[in-house]
């Protein structure tokens, strides 16, 4: 009488560590993924900024620190959630 109750409980823990697995595998790949691209916006306000102090463009400097600060609050929000989880 008590074998299928521990199926059943057996079957649901399965199923949740199943869940709980994609979702951590979601969580792992968005994390890569958003500092990946906060890298690349890292780098690519840094060349921005560089060509716009070249050309004496302050609306583009402006502009490339928005890009630069971007960036980094991404990388820097990967890292945070990365090192809570």
């Amino acid at each position: 009488m008590k074998t299928p109750i521990l199926a059943v409980a057996a079957n649901t823990m399965v199923v949740a560590a199943s869940y709980t697995r994609a979702i951590t595998n979601l969580k792992s790949v968005l994390l890569t993924l958003g500092a990946a691209i906060g890298a690349v916006m890292l780098v690519w306000g840094g060349i921005r900024f560089a060509m716009s102090f070249r050309q004496m463009d302050q609306q583009g400097e402006h502009q490339a620190v928005y890009t630069v600060v971007a960036g980094g609050v991404l990388v820097g929000l990967s890292a945070l959630v990365t090192a809570l989880t």
